[in-house]
């Protein structure tokens, strides 16, 4: 029973570790790449078939130029989420991007403006992390951490 209950210890921690990391840290430091990376969940269909909703996507800093067929982030001014799509067109500082599943490109957006380039994905971790931010999710864990806790080990 013992070993049972540092295994779930050990879960919760790097639950914890990685709901801070993913969630935590985008909100904290808005353009800071930890170990060069960031993380986002998609949000909409706007990508179909190569992203899917609830897709978790890593991305890294822009470093260089952007090229047509890079999947980019950027955020648009004035709106709290970014926008993850393929770029289009370039031409100098200014880039065109559009949906895959989208029908016509984006507005203009200056190359200052990305925030990220797509690396790769993990199909569906994203509902998993969601899940895990919304208050069932957290009563979920802080319930199982606390029976962890309190979960009496025997003396034998």
């Amino acid at each position: 029973m013992k070993i049972i209950k540092k295994v779930f210890f050990a879960l919760f921690l790097l639950m914890s570790l990685s709901y801070l990391y993913i969630v935590v840290s985008p909100k904290i430091f808005k353009n800071f790449y930890p170990f060069g990376i960031k993380t986002a969940i998609v949000l909409t269909g706007s990508m179909e078939p190569t992203l899917n909703i609830d897709d978790f996507v890593i991305l890294r800093e822009l470093k260089g130029r952007v090229n047509v067929n890079d999947i980019v982030s950027y955020k648009r001014p004035g709106e709290k989420n970014e926008v993850l799509h393929r770029v289009v067109r370039v031409d100098k500082n200014i880039v065109i991007t559009k949906g895959d599943a989208n029908n016509k490109e984006d507005d203009p957006i200056d190359v200052m403006q990305i925030t990220g380039v797509y690396v790769r994905k993990v199909k569906y971790l994203g509902k998993i992390i969601t899940f895990f931010t919304k208050p069932l999710g957290v009563s979920f864990t802080v319930t199982l951490f606390l029976i962890i806790l309190l979960f009496p080990t025997s003396k034998k």
